[in-house]
């Protein structure tokens, strides 16, 4: 009896010792297997997405900084702006607000956009203006320059040349013509459902005379370098008297044939909808329609004779919800104080109001009567930058007797 226990406790000794040296073995090639050097095995490279392709960037290229311009000239912005995936719009900013927006005629935006951006100055001093470029929702870093703002021509120093890489409108002409606001396709018909009818390309800043225009004026009927075709009015901003231009009968393309579609019957899923929610309404967006009342305007030969006429001007609210009390002003540039064109107490979604001032001018010349609606920005708007608008009078000397 007692040797059989001496073999059973020999025996445990042994099996005790074989499990030992299994677990040791194990330990030591992990251990082998942390300490392994570096593999020539490349790394993962991720993939390149719209959310990692980085932020556009733009530059002004004119005008220079520190420009002197003159209150109530038009002054134009050049700025270039690129962009890995493409650039959908331009904007200009002065005072914190949106005055100009270029966008790119593509949907899917353009991988280089140049954009002609116009600015009238409305008060003297230092300006700063911004540009910033933007693909969707993905905003650059702004450009910015400081401008001067002199009260006259003879106040300006000529130290800083002048800009050559914007177009000269003269405010005198009456040609009804179109700028370019960024490069443009003139199609052989108003329509950008397919690539086939683009005639040519005119760029940035081209200035080219309308000789026709569709009905609801979303198109304008031109003629560049010897051809004519059709350039999409979002795109552009318009100079002269229009008013006796056209409208052209235009070809309308056939719809497309229809596809006869195929079913495949999938079974619905068992689901519980989200209770309903009331969409919230657009804020108010002010925009002056139209502006009625004499563009040219004689005043007698005697030197303390004036003029003296009644201008209208017409304000929807074009948003979804009220607007709230809001002033308006009409000013007379150059020179001129803004006058009160009246303070409306409230307008409603789609409702209209018409305003009135008698505006006296005491000697000959061309001037931009500047109609501004909500002057005082007390309005919360969906669009900040369609809240005034200029409208030219000339008025010329009569003749001696």
């Amino acid at each position: 009896m007692l040797e059989c226990l001496i073999d059973l406790f020999y025996q445990g000794r042994l099996f005790m010792r074989a499990i030992i040296l299994f677990l040791a073995a194990m330990l030591l090639a992990a251990c082998n297997l942390s300490t392994t050097g570096p593999t020539d095995e490349p790394l993962n490279t991720p993939t390149t997405t719209d959310s990692a392709a980085g932020k556009p960037s733009v530059t002004i290229s004119s005008p220079e900084e520190g420009s002197e311009v003159v209150v109530g000239d038009e002054v134009f912005i050049s700025a270039n702006a690129t962009d890995t995936v493409g650039v959908t719009e331009v904007q200009l900013i002065a005072n914190d607000q949106i005055v100009k927006r270029v966008f790119s005629e593509s949907v899917s935006g353009d991988k280089t956009m140049n954009a002609l951006l116009d600015y009238t100055p409305t008060t003297t001093g230092e300006i700063e203006l911004q540009v910033i470029a933007r693909r969707g929702s993905v905003a650059s870093d702004p450009a910015a320059i400081m401008l001067n703002v002199r009260s006259s021509q003879s106040l300006v120093t000529a130290t800083i040349a002048p800009q050559t890489d914007v177009p000269v409108i003269d405010p005198s002409d009456p040609t009804c013509r179109a700028l370019t606001n960024t490069a443009l396709r003139l199609r052989s018909t108003p329509d950008t459902s397919t690539n086939a009818n683009i005639i040519t390309v005119l760029n940035s800043g081209a200035v080219t005379p309308i000789i026709g225009r569709l009905g609801n004026n979303t198109w304008w009927q031109v003629r560049y370098g010897g051809n004519i075709g059709w350039i999409a009015a979002e795109y552009t901003t318009v100079y002269g008297f229009c008013t006796g231009v056209p409208v052209v009968a235009t070809y309308a393309p056939p719809p497309p044939t229809p596809i006869r579609p195929t079913y495949t019957y999938i079974p619905l899923p068992t689901w519980t909808p989200y209770p309903s929610q009331t969409p919230v309404p657009a804020p108010a967006d002010l925009t002056i329609t139209t502006v009625v009342g004499p563009q040219e305007l004689t005043i007698p030969a005697d030197p303390d004779a004036t003029v003296t006429a009644n201008y209208s001007v017409t304000i929807v609210n074009q948003g979804q919800q009220r607007s709230g009390q809001f002033a308006n002003t009409l000013t007379v540039l150059p020179g001129g104080a803004a006058l009160d064109l009246g303070i409306v107490s409230n307008l409603r979604s789609q409702e209209v109001i018409l305003l009135s001032l008698d505006v006296t001018f005491t000697a000959p010349g061309t001037y931009n009567l500047q109609i501004v609606a909500d002057a005082g920005n007390a309005v919360v708007e969906s669009d900040e930058a369609n809240n005034s608008l200029f409208y030219e009078v000339v008025v010329v000397a009569a003749a001696l007797p």
